[in-house]
């Protein structure tokens, strides 16, 4: 079992890849594709290293870790790294791959300077890494919704308060949805002109902008904007891989929230039931644990109302 830096692959063994199972695992998220790394690289900057790594021999591909090294931590760009493998492969190779791997993970600790890696839990790593000093761990709430169940089971699980609020998005927005059939750049910058407006300053680039442009017209996520006598007044980004999409962006006029004017609800809403509609299988909000910040948490409620159950993920971290 080889393991090597994925992005030293070569051509044959990636298209190999590109076609295995483990790859359909990875991707059926949107953090791992390609368009979406682009995106990630752009909005963090050169001073994180793609360090990561695939265990594979001419047979299967057995592992793959994205991860990625900067102020001396591995992580996937400060958050919990993945470890993803394919179940299909026999215990003894998987077993041997991850020998391998952590052989990998301590040359990148002697020659890379590595002093910190966080990741979500997963029983190799925690057999490796549990009992070890230094090893810290918590609980990260998430939410997401079960696409594949019916419309109406999910307006169901819709906290009471706000199926009002979808229903007056309904009656008094004007939406239009963008994805990959009529996905212009134009689009993103006004998008991106909304969020600077409300925010009042430019949080990121532009090029991130249109990289995530890209990815909408490449089919990896799409795009709903709200008006309101003409003025947009809400906008949602929704990012998807392979059979899952991501809550991304949603920006609201502030001052129209502050009459109590629900704009926001009903665009999200939707976005949930047009995903849907594209077949993606799971919608995923991210992490909803309660937070310190207000101004945080009052977004984390927000998410919460959507759907009514949570589930827990273990975040791990390990000083090196």
């Amino acid at each position: 079992m080889k393991v090597k830096f994925l992005k030293e692959l070569p051509e044959e063994d990636l298209q190999r890849f590109r076609q295995s199972e483990l790859y359909r695992i990875s991707h059926a998220g949107y953090r791992q594709c390609e368009i979406h790394l682009d995106y990630y690289r752009e909005y963090f900057g050169p001073s994180w290293e793609d360090v990561s790594l695939i265990a594979y021999d001419d047979k299967c591909f057995a592992i793959v870790v994205y991860m990625f090294l900067g102020n001396g931590e591995l992580s996937f760009f400060g958050a919990p790294l993945e470890v993803f493998s394919d179940p299909a492969v026999p215990v003894k190779d998987i077993n041997y791959a991850f020998q391998e791997l952590f052989v990998r993970i301590d040359r990148l600790k002697e020659e890379r300077g590595a002093r910190l890696l966080r990741f979500f839990e997963h029983p190799a790593f925690l057999l490796k890494y549990y009992e070890m000093e230094g090893f810290r761990s918590h609980i990260q709430y998430e939410t997401a919704i079960d696409l594949t169940r019916s419309e109406e089971d999910i307006f169901m699980c819709v906290r009471k308060s706000y199926k009002s609020l979808i229903n007056w998005g309904r009656k008094n927005l004007e939406i239009k949805v963008y994805d990959q059939s009529n996905m212009e750049d134009r689009v993103m910058e006004d998008f991106e002109n909304f969020h600077i407006e409300v925010a009042h300053r430019r949080t990121r680039s532009h090029e991130s902008w249109m990289l995530q442009s890209k990815a909408v017209k490449e089919g990896m996520g799409f795009v709903v904007l709200g008006y309101l006598e003409g003025k947009l007044v809400t906008a949602t980004l929704i990012l998807n891989g392979l059979t899952e999409c991501y809550y991304g962006v949603c920006v609201n006029n502030r001052d129209l929230m502050a009459q109590k004017l629900p704009i926001g609800h009903y665009g999200l809403y939707l976005s949930i039931l047009l995903a849907r509609e594209k077949g993606l299988k799971v919608f995923r909000f991210g992490d909803v644990t309660d937070q310190a910040d207000p101004k945080v948490n009052a977004i984390v409620k927000y998410k919460r109302g959507f759907n009514n159950e949570l589930y827990t993920r273990v975040a791990c971290e390990i000083d090196l």
